[in-house]
């Protein structure tokens, strides 16, 4: 069986969809369907996660058996890069890079990270647009995230568990080293789509793209325009029939680009970012001793004066 040698692992609502969606288009790469199989992470364990959704959404798209992850792969094609796009391989690397080392120790592993307010920010709205996260209100819901994560819901609940990355990026760069992790930032792939996209593949080994490709809008979160046409896509998509007939008449962009147009973006109150900043200022602190520079504004910040200066 082929195995694989990249994996996009990180961090969730970061903008790795996009990017996958981008690496899908190079006639040299393969990515898994699901994009998502979270193998890594979850091999070998009991699949149980209990929050809202968690039996459609991941309980049963988890690929945590070896020889089912591996037959995710083209046996027919031989491709140079061939991969998978699980963000809970870089939230569970502790467990993730032994299995990782014993399924090739060459793995290229990629990495997207964003503003962590942000990006928590971000997650909520994606569960809330989905008609699972039961709160209203953003901060009440970041006060239950310790009873849920007790309660084992699974990880794109963990609103600031998973907007820590520094712990996860080290055990990474300790387990495969730093020539074999790449990290780029979500606000360089909003503005920059192309180039980050070349350097991906330039890091992967592969040849330019014949076609650059273009951003696609895909994994949106924010409020819906219109409740009756997000119940509608709801239910759509909680059908599985429906939800199977869907997918083999519309391909992905295209249905990504109907759900980005039915959706508004929000944006995050000042007064409640400001507040929720210093959750966050240690791990950015150690954070930017692990990730070179150019470094995004938000990052920077909390980096050390060098000597001297």
């Amino acid at each position: 069986m082929p195995r694989p040698n990249f994996l996009v692992a990180g961090a969730a609502r970061s903008g790795t969809t996009a990017l996958i969606e981008g690496l899908r288009l190079h006639p040299d790469v393969f990515v898994t369907r699901p994009k998502e199989p979270h193998y890594f992470a979850l091999h070998d364990q009991a699949i149980d996660f209990r929050g809202p959704g968690d039996e459609d959404w991941v309980n049963k798209v988890v690929v945590n058996d070896r020889d089912r992850y591996l037959s995710l792969y083209d046996a027919e094609r031989d491709y140079r890069a061939r991969g998978d796009g699980s963000v809970s391989t870089l939230y569970y690397a502790e467990r993730s890079v032994p299995e990782i080392l014993r399924m090739n120790p060459d793995m290229r592993v990629v990495l997207l990270l964003r503003e962590p307010v942000e990006r928590a920010f971000s997650s909520y709205t994606y569960l809330r647009l989905r008609g699972m996260e039961p709160e209203q209100d953003f901060r009440v819901a970041l006060a239950d995230e310790e009873r849920r994560r007790a309660a084992n819901w699974h990880h794109l609940w963990h609103y600031t568990g998973m907007s820590r990355y520094a712990d996860d990026l080290e055990v990474l760069l300790d387990g495969l080293g730093r020539e074999q992790v790449g990290v780029w930032f979500y606000d360089d792939l909003q503005v920059a789509y192309q180039r980050v996209l070349a350097e991906v593949a330039t890091f992967l080994d592969l040849p330019p793209f014949p076609q650059p490709p273009t951003l696609p809008k895909v994994n949106a979160s924010g409020t819906a325009r219109l409740d009756v046409a997000q119940r509608a896509i709801r239910w759509a998509t909680r059908n599985q029939a429906v939800r199977a007939s869907v997918k083999r008449v519309v391909p992905f962009r295209s249905r990504e680009r109907i759900r980005s147009s039915l959706i508004r973006t929000d944006v995050i109150p000042p007064d409640t970012a400001a507040e929720l900043e210093p959750l966050f200022a240690d791990d950015l602190r150690k954070l930017t001793t692990l990730v070179s520079e150019p470094r995004p504004p938000w990052l920077d910040r909390y980096a050390e004066p060098a000597v001297g200066t």
